[in-house]
C-alpha cells in the first residue's frame, strides 16, 4: 500500500494542461499544452519570469546541457529550445515509435524516458539515443526526475509518485498525492509535481531522501 504525502507549497498557475516540469536550480520550467508554451516560474514568488513558445507541447520537459528538451508533436519527439531566446535548435525522433513516451529527465547517467504504455523506463545516451539500459516500472509513467540515487517518477491516473532505487533496480515506495501529476522535478530538497487536476505546482518531501 502506497504512504501518502502532503504538500509543502502549492503554487497555483494560470494555465489548462499541465504537462513537463523541470529544476534550473532557479526555475521551475513547466510546459502547458493550450498556450503551447514553456515558462519560467520563480518558486519563492509564485511569478512567471519567462515564456518560451513550443508548439505541439505534449508531456514532460527537461534540460540538456542548459537547452530546454520538450516531449513535442503527434509522434512525441523530442524539440531542443534554446532557453533564453526561444529558438528551436533542433527535434530528434522518439526512439520508440507509436509508443506513448511521457516521462522525460537528463542526468549524469544519460537521458531518462518514460513510457506510459510500456511501463517502461529507459536509459539512452544523449548524443545518439543508444539504449543503455532498461527498467520495467509498476505504473504507467507520467513524468520523471532523479534524487539521491533513486529513480523516481509519477502516476497521472494512480495519484502516486513512485521511487526506484537504481543500485538495486527495484521499486522501493509509492507516495499517494493530492491531484494528479504530471511532470515532476527535484529541486534538491522537495519534489515537485505538476497537478493536472488543480493546475497548480505542488511540492512534497519524502522520507529517506534529501530533505526529507
Amino acid at each position: 500500500m502506497p504512504f501518502a504525502a502532503g504538500t509543502v507549497r502549492d503554487i497555483p498557475v494560470r494555465a489548462f494542461k499541465l504537462c513537463g516540469l523541470t529544476w534550473t536550480g532557479q526555475d521551475l520550467w513547466f510546459s502547458e499544452a493550450v498556450s503551447n508554451q514553456i515558462m519560467a516560474l520563480d518558486p519563492a514568488t509564485g511569478e512567471v519570469r519567462h515564456r518560451v513558445p513550443c508548439a505541439g507541447v505534449r508531456t514532460d520537459l527537461t534540460t540538456l546541457d542548459g537547452d530546454l528538451v520538450q516531449v513535442a508533436g503527434p509522434d512525441r519527439d523530442l524539440r531542443v529550445l534554446d532557453r533564453h531566446a526561444g529558438e528551436v535548435l533542433g527535434e530528434r525522433p522518439n526512439p520508440r515509435p507509436g509508443h506513448v513516451l511521457c516521462g522525460l529527465e537528463a542526468t549524469r547517467h544519460g537521458l531518462w524516458l518514460g513510457y506510459e504504455d510500456l511501463r517502461q523506463i529507459d536509459l539512452r545516451d544523449p548524443d545518439d539515443l543508444r539504449l543503455l539500459a532498461s527498467y520495467q516500472v509498476r505504473r504507467p509513467v507520467a513524468g520523471i526526475t532523479m534524487s539521491d540515487g533513486f529513480l523516481v517518477y509519477s502516476d497521472y491516473r494512480g495519484a502516486t509518485i513512485n521511487l526506484l532505487d537504481l543500485a538495486r533496480g527495484v521499486e522501493v515506495a509509492s507516495v499517494s498525492v493530492a491531484g494528479n501529476p504530471t511532470g515532476i522535478a527535484w529541486d534538491g530538497t522537495r519534489i515537485w509535481y505538476c497537478d493536472y487536476t488543480t493546475l497548480q505546482l505542488r511540492a512534497i518531501e519524502i522520507p529517506g531522501i534529501a530533505g526529507g
